[in-house]
């Protein structure tokens, strides 16, 4: 009867491809045959750490994986390994130079060091997904320089100044993806050291007609209609545009999300928060976007109107966030409510309706008719705890619900019952709900120690 031993090398190397990494590393310790056929080159590939291993990478496993130099590993993920260091990326570009996709998100360990070194050795990255506080506008832009290929990256705003955008713009012109995330600010820095502008979005339209996706979260966003207007008209792929907290005084407004609207017909997400934004931009969307999936406008002038004209034409539409401003004296009513519940598709899962004048009955009938597994009602001051609570039957399937702003919950019975009733709730938002007590948000926590208070 044959035995593993008597399998040609090609069986075995067949078998050990379907190993994980951890458990094909730990092979190579059986024996100097199993050593070599666990390192042939065809199962290294790409080199992939899962979650549950992440926490036990250190700084010389990324060694013991990769020992030699090897033109085959394309790709690295070492999402959330919070052990490694610039001396494993250092290991990393030295033995991978044919690499084109590296994710680091969680690394908080690695610095500059690590990225320049990966600028020196590997210049065929194509996606890079480095979302690190330590790494600084020079790091990042020396990488950008030294990767004319990158079509995808994920990058601290902190990091993605003037500077960096003028790399891209100048260097990287297949680029699809860009997706910027907001820097929490150290104590001695201020607000304009990490700011969005015109000049910065025009680089991008100029330099990146590829784009589809395009994510740009800074402390201060100083961008107008001008520089929306001119990514509209020389980035016609783009399929995603989000960009939070414009300034308000010389922010975006009709004028800039119509021009996107119009020009853009991919368009399947758009979020702007903080614009001069009103019904005239949803009536425009219902006519040049109708395979439009997400849409949040923040902080707007929306009223029954607009949430009518999107509904209506908008059939897949799955995600829909307005708030209204403090400008308006009449915004969202029940009569919104009404048409959300009867327009709204099979698709439809995430509504926020933040400042809106619905009442109990309102969200009703949202809740009624809508299978929701997000909910906003942030500033809702109609709203009552009996009418939420006589939704909970309806919100089986809830995993975020948002109250802040509100004086809906009041006593620490109400906010376990919320908890009691809504099984599979993940994240509770009671920003700013002073009538909520810290004991009655400490009992919460004790009996519902996986669902994550925002306050």
């Amino acid at each position: 009867m044959a035995t593993f031993a008597s399998l040609p090398d090609s069986v075995i190397i067949q078998i050990f491809s379907y190993l994980y990494y951890p458990s094909l590393v730990r092979s190579t310790r059986v024996c100097k045959r199993w050593h070599r056929l666990a390192y042939d080159p065809s199962l290294w590939k790409s080199v992939h750490i899962r979650d549950k291993h992440a926490r036990k990478v250190e700084a010389d496993t990324i060694a013991r994986i990769i020992p030699r130099k090897t033109n085959l590993i394309s790709s690295v993920y070492l999402t959330n390994c919070a052990g490694v260091k610039d001396v494993s990326l250092e290991h990393i570009a030295l033995h991978c130079p044919n690499l084109k996709k590296l994710f680091l998100d969680g690394c908080d360990l690695v610095t500059d060091s690590g990225i320049f070194t990966l600028a020196r050795n590997c210049n065929t990255l194509e996606t890079v997904s480095i979302p690190l506080r330590k790494i600084s506008e020079k790091a990042l832009t020396s990488l950008v320089k030294s990767n004319p290929g990158v079509k995808a990256l994920y990058a601290y705003s902190i990091a993605v100044t003037e500077n960096t955008v003028k790399a891209i713009s100048r260097g990287c012109p297949d680029l699809e993806k860009l997706i910027v995330f907001e820097a929490s600010l150290e104590d001695n820095q201020r607000s304009y050291t990490d700011a969005l502008t015109d000049k910065m979005v025009r680089l991008l339209s100029n330099g990146c007609p590829k784009l589809k996706e395009l994510t740009l979260r800074y402390n201060q966003v100083l961008v107008t209609d001008k520089s929306l207007s001119s990514l509209a008209k020389k980035c016609r792929k783009l399929e995603s545009f989000v960009i939070d907290y414009c300034d308000k005084d010389g922010g975006i407004t009709d004028f800039g999300v119509c021009t996107i609207a119009q020009l853009c017909r991919n368009l399947k997400c758009l979020n702007i928060s903080n614009g001069v934004i009103t019904d005239v931009s949803l009536i425009v969307i219902a006519d040049h976007l109708p395979c439009l999936e997400d849409l949040s406008l923040e902080f707007s002038e929306i009223t029954d109107v607009g949430v009518y004209a999107l509904m209506n034409r908008c059939e897949k539409l799955s995600r829909l966030i307005v708030h209204n401003s403090n400008s308006l004296e009449t915004g969202i009513t029940d009569n919104a409510a009404c048409v959300i519940a009867n327009y709204a598709s099979d698709l439809f899962h995430s509504l926020g309706l933040g400042f809106a004048e619905i009442t109990d009955e309102g969200l009703k009938t949202i809740c009624y008719n809508v299978e929701l597994t997000f909910l906003s009602i942030n500033g809702c001051n109609k709203l009552t705890y009996e009418g939420l609570k006589s939704c909970f039957c309806y919100l089986d399937c809830l995993w975020y619900l948002d109250i802040s702003f509100t004086d809906i919950v009041s006593e620490g019975e109400q906010l376990l019952e919320i908890g009691d009733s809504l099984p599979f709730l993940e994240t509770l938002d009671i920003t700013d709900c002073f009538s909520i007590s810290q004991e009655s948000v400490k009992a919460f926590k004790e009996k519902f120690p996986d669902c994550r208070v925002n306050m």
